[in-house]
């Protein structure tokens, strides 16, 4: 039977690939190669982050903050969004906008964070014993309320003090918890040096994390959400705080009314001393008696006033480096 030149849908009677389209096998294989050179190169850079800590790691507090104080310095003259955080802190302090004190936190605040990143640097290369030495849990007493019964713990953070640090306790503590971070280039390369001390800590991308968050509860862990910013967190609600309305995401809230878990408050501030401790707040059980949105909000409103009490304590040591009020 002769061939009547009919060809598959798409195919090119000479076997080639049609004009302007690429070849299929190729493409996948230059994704692949681009693939495996991001994961090489990412792998690189969190070793170098972790070698980078080991040399700080040695260093007294007053040396190590050196170059942070000095970069932090200079931001705070050039940074574009000094005025919202300026306008944050006033909010807080209930003074003008202008008000000099505002200012200052604001400042100090920038300070506060760039020695926040070094002691995360330092704290990939430290040894379990340098961290129990180095953090100060208050509150264990409330944790073994809420891991009581069996449905795990929500850890709801603001972004105050180091959460990584609070992190390098838990994986030294020995106790199991879920992170939810960033999936971009710089949280990939950050997580990638946290893997190396992290035996404890299990690391969430937030794009597919939710599946982890229910397994992790289910097995009497804890996770962890920094909760206190509503820009690209999904689902808000506004509830008081500091005496207006603000937005916070509710992704703590409905997974506590789905899964039981109480969530409870978390912070872990550096001291003066540079040791820094680790305040829980008393558990915020959900209420499933209420309707969904009246325990959403409830638990939403719970949350935020943890954060009140937090931030009025450490002010210096938030960072609100967004606008927090609608106003």
């Amino acid at each position: 039977m002769r061939a009547t030149g009919v060809t598959p849908t798409g195919a090119s009677p000479t076997g080639r690939e049609p004009a302007g389209r690429e070849p299929e096998v190729p493409r996948a294989r230059t994704h692949a190669r681009a693939g495996a050179w991001r994961g090489r190169a990412l792998a690189w850079g969190s070793r170098l982050v972790v070698l980078v800590g080991a040399a700080l790691r040695r260093l007294p507090p007053r040396v190590r903050y050196l170059p942070a104080d000095a970069i932090t310095a200079v931001v705070a003259r050039v940074w574009g969004r000094g005025a919202v955080v300026e306008r944050n802190f006033a909010r807080v302090l209930g003074v003008p906008p202008r008000d000099p004190r505002a200012r200052t936190l604001a400042r100090r605040s920038l300070r506060n964070f760039g020695r926040m990143a070094i002691d995360f640097l330092a704290s990939t290369a430290m040894s379990d014993a340098e961290v129990w030495r180095w953090v100060t849990p208050v509150g264990e007493s409330m944790l073994a309320e809420a891991l009581a019964p069996g449905h795990g713990v929500i850890f709801a953070m603001p972004h105050i003090g180091s959460w990584d640090v609070c992190g390098a306790y838990a994986a030294a503590y020995g106790f199991k918890v879920t992170v939810v971070i960033d999936n971009h280039l710089l949280a990939q390369l950050v997580s990638g040096a946290r893997r190396y001390r992290a035996g404890g800590v299990t690391l969430a991308p937030r794009d597919r994390s939710l599946r982890m968050l229910y397994q992790a509860l289910a097995r009497n862990e804890g996770i962890v959400l920094l909760s206190d910013v509503a820009e690209g967190a999904g689902p808000t609600l506004a509830v008081p705080f500091f005496g207006r309305p603000a937005r916070f995401p509710v992704g703590a809230a409905r997974l506590a009314l789905r899964t039981g878990a109480p969530i409870v408050v978390l912070a872990c501030v550096r001291m003066p001393d540079g040791r820094y401790r680790i305040e829980g707040q008393p558990p915020i059980w959900p209420d499933r008696a209420q309707s969904q949105d009246e325990a959403v909000r409830g638990l939403t409103a719970a949350m935020a006033a943890g954060y009140e009490r937090v931030i009025t304590r450490y002010p210096e040591h938030w960072y609100p480096f967004h606008a927090i009020w609608e106003d």
